[in-house]
C-alpha cells in the first residue's frame, strides 16, 4: 500500500492535486488540536483556489464550510483567554450594562469611544449578561468580518495565504486585551476595501472606527488623502504639461519629500517634539483624558516598553518581505486599497522606529503588529488589474510568502507549546495544545 501511495505522489503534476489527501490530513490535525488544524485547513482552501479556471465559490461549498470551522475555532480559542488588566476593565463595564447605558462609563463619556460598548449592550441583552458570550461573540464577529469580507476583498485568490500568516501572528490574539483598538482597526480595514467600491460603506466603517478608538482617525485621513490625491492625479493626466511645468512640479515634490524626511529625523532626534505636537492638536478636541495622559508622558518619559518591545524574527522577516513587495509594485498600476496598505506600511515603520527610539507603548503600532499578515496583499494582489499588469517577479513573491507562512506557523506552535513558561496573554489555562476538538466542545457547553 505504501508503494502505491508513493507512486501516486510521484505522478502528481500539479500541486492542486494534493488537495484531497491534504483535506483528510487537515481534518485529522484539527480533531487532535483545533488551533493548529486551522492552518492546513486554510492551505486546502488555497490549493482549491489555485486551480485553473476556478469559479467563485457559492456560500454552501466545502471552502465556506472550512472557513466557518476556522471562525468557530478561533472564537472558542479566544474566549478561553485568561482575563486580566484591560480585559477585566472591559468586562466590568460589560457587567454593569444592566444598570447603565453603553454611554455611561468613563471611556465613552470622556473619549466618545462608545461603539464597542453598544456592541456589548446587544450581547448583554441577548445572553443575559454572560461573560463567555461577551468574549465569544466579540471574537466571532471580528474573525468572521476578517475572513469573509476583508481578506477576500484584499486578495480574492490568495486570501487563505494572508489568513495563515495573520492567524499565526501571536500579537493578533491580543484582540481580547486591546479590545477597543482592535475593534477600530478591523473597521479601518473594512473601510479600506470599500474605498473604491462604495463610498457609503467607506463612510459607515470610518465612523465606526473613529468612535471605537479615536486614533484610527489617522488611518482614515490617510485613506481620504489617497482618494483625493488619486482624483487630482487624474486631472493632472488630462493637462498638457510643458517641460517647464513638469520641472517645477518635480521640484516642489522633491522639496516636500525633503521636508518630510527632515521632520521625521528631527522627531527621531527629539521624540518629545511629537508628544508636544500631538498634545497641542488634541487640545482642540473634547479629549481631556487623552491630552493629560500624553502630557504626563512628556513630563515623566517613563519609556514604558523600551525593554518589552523588540524586533522578533518573524517581524523582521515581514518587514523585509513587504519592503520587497512594495518595491516590486512601485512601478505598477495599483488599486487605491493596495496604495492605502503601502501607505499604512510606511506609517507602521515610522511607528516601530518611534517605539524603539522612545520606548513608547507598542500599541501605537498595533495595526502592523497585529495584522501584518494582511499586508502581504501588497504582493499577492496581482490578478485584479488584468493580465497586462501582472507582477513579473510573482514567483519570488510566492516563495517569500510561503516561507513567511511556514516561519510564522512554527513560531506560533512553539509559543503555544511553551505558554506555561511565558508571561503575557494565555489561553486554556496555558495548555492550549493539549485541547482536542472534544475538549473544545466540552469547554463551549460548560461555559454557555
Amino acid at each position: 500500500m505504501l508503494d502505491q501511495t508513493f507512486n501516486k505522489l510521484k505522478n502528481i503534476q500539479n500541486v492542486t492535486e494534493l488537495k484531497l489527501p491534504l483535506l483528510f490530513f487537515s481534518f485529522a490535525i484539527w480533531v487532535i488540536c483545533p488551533i493548529i488544524g486551522i492552518f492546513p485547513l486554510l492551505l486546502v482552501v488555497q490549493l482549491d483556489l489555485l486551480q485553473a479556471n476556478k469559479k467563485l465559490d457559492k456560500f454552501w461549498s466545502l471552502n465556506s464550510f472550512i472557513l466557518v470551522l476556522v471562525v468557530l475555532t478561533l472564537a472558542t480559542y479566544l474566549s478561553s483567554f485568561d482575563v486580566f488588566a484591560d480585559t477585566k476593565v472591559y468586562l466590568n463595564i460589560y457587567n454593569s450594562l444592566d444598570r447603565q447605558t453603553p454611554f455611561e462609563n468613563g471611556i465613552a463619556e470622556q473619549r466618545f469611544e462608545f461603539v464597542l460598548f453598544v456592541f456589548f449592550a446587544v450581547i448583554h441583552y441577548l445572553s443575559n449578561g454572560s461573560t463567555f458570550w461577551c468574549l465569544f461573540s466579540f471574537a466571532l464577529f471580528n474573525n468572521a468580518l476578517i475572513i469573509f469580507y476583508i481578506s477576500k476583498k484584499l486578495s480574492p485568490k490568495y486570501f487563505p495565504s494572508l489568513l495563515i500568516i495573520l492567524f499565526s501572528s501571536y500579537f493578533y490574539y491580543s484582540q481580547v486585551f486591546y479590545m477597543r483598538q482592535f475593534f477600530a482597526l478591523i473597521f479601518v480595514l473594512a473601510a479600506i476595501v470599500s474605498l473604491e467600491s462604495s463610498i457609503i460603506s467607506f463612510i459607515i466603517f470610518s465612523l465606526l472606527a473613529i468612535f471605537s478608538h479615536t486614533t484610527s482617525a489617522i488611518y482614515i485621513l490617510t485613506c481620504i488623502f489617497i482618494k483625493v490625491g488619486a482624483a487630482i492625479g487624474q486631472v493632472f493626466q488630462r493637462i498638457k504639461w510643458q517641460k517647464r511645468d513638469k520641472t517645477i512640479l518635480y521640484f516642489c515634490l522633491a522639496v516636500t519629500i525633503f521636508l518630510i524626511i527632515y521632520s521625521a529625523w528631527q522627531i527621531y532626534q527629539n521624540p518629545k517634539a511629537i508628544y508636544r505636537l500631538t498634545n497641542n492638536l488634541i487640545e482642540y478636541l473634547p479629549q481631556e483624558q487623552v491630552s493629560s495622559s500624553i502630557q504626563g508622558r512628556i513630563e515623566n518619559n517613563d519609556q514604558r516598553d523600551i525593554e518589552v518591545f523588540s524586533i522578533t524574527k518573524n517581524l523582521a522577516a515581514a518587514i523585509c518581505s513587504l519592503s520587497v513587495f512594495s518595491f516590486i509594485r512601485s512601478y505598477k498600476k495599483i488599486s487605491l486599497k493596495i496604495l492605502s496598505m503601502i501607505a499604512f506600511y510606511i506609517i507602521s515603520l515610522l511607528q516601530i522606529l518611534f517605539i524603539l527610539a522612545t520606548g513608547f507603548n507598542q500599541r501605537i503600532a498595533y495595526l502592523f503588529l497585529g495584522f501584518f499578515g494582511l499586508f502581504f496583499c501588497i504582493g499577492l494582489d496581482d490578478q485584479a488589474l488584468g493580465k497586462t499588469n501582472k507582477i513579473k517577479n510573482f514567483y519570488l513573491v510566492s516563495i517569500i510568502t510561503f516561507l513567511m507562512a511556514a516561519l510564522n506557523t512554527l513560531i506560533f506552535i512553539n509559543l503555544n507549546a511553551n505558554m506555561s513558561r511565558t508571561v503575557g496573554w494565555s489561553f486554556f489555562d496555558k495548555q492550549p495544545l493539549s485541547m482536542s476538538l472534544y475538549d473544545y466542545i466540552v469547554y463551549f457547553f460548560d461555559s454557555v
